[in-house]
């Protein structure tokens, strides 16, 4: 009878322990769930906002700057003269796609592939991360595109020996989320 009562304790003793150890485990998964949830939010929030801003800058230098200084004066008329501008202006916007692309890194690893967002806010950002990213490197590489058909167009004619040649890009075109749609292309 001894035997049989220790036997008991033992085993509620034993069922209380694994119990115990499996709600410890459960606990532990869960906070540290909730914690890289927690870091992935603020990764999120931080990297978008440096992201919304070196966006912002592109697009207003394209819209005041480039679209007025090279667009408008891309004739063939202007390009002996206005060539190295244009080189100039061209390195600064390209400068300012780099500064995209390197402030895109963090998002592109969090909101790429990803199906779960810790709140609707991060969902959104994400969202509109690939939207403005794709917009921005495609409107870039739709410009230099331009650019160089123009320059083209313009060596094709010309008969005079010329130091022009076409603006060289390590950008192309970008669907960053795979969907088949490259925002900003056409």
């Amino acid at each position: 009878m001894k035997k049989h009562k220790f036997a008991i304790i033992l085993l509620i003793i034993g069922t209380i322990l694994v119990v115990m150890g499996l709600s410890l485990t459960i606990y532990n998964y869960m906070n540290n769930k909730n914690n890289e949830n927690k870091e992935m939010k603020a990764n999120i929030l931080n990297s978008y906002e440096v992201f919304k801003q070196n966006s912002e800058k592109f697009y207003d230098f394209r819209s005041k700057t480039y679209y007025n200084e090279v667009t408008i004066n891309l004739f063939p008329e202007s390009v002996e003269t206005d060539y190295d501008n244009w080189l100039k202006m061209l390195d600064n916007y390209t400068s300012l796609i780099d500064e995209v692309e390197s402030s895109s890194s963090k998002l592109k690893k969090y909101c790429l592939n990803n199906t779960y967002y810790p709140t609707d806010d991060i969902k959104n950002k994400c969202e509109a991360f690939v939207i403005a990213y794709e917009t921005v490197v495609n409107y870039y590489t739709k410009d230099i595109e331009s650019f160089n058909d123009n320059i083209t167009s313009y060596l094709n004619t010309t008969t005079k020996a010329t130091k022009i040649k076409l603006y060289e890009s390590k950008y192309n075109y970008v669907d960053i989320n795979s969907d088949g749609n490259f925002i900003g292309k056409n």
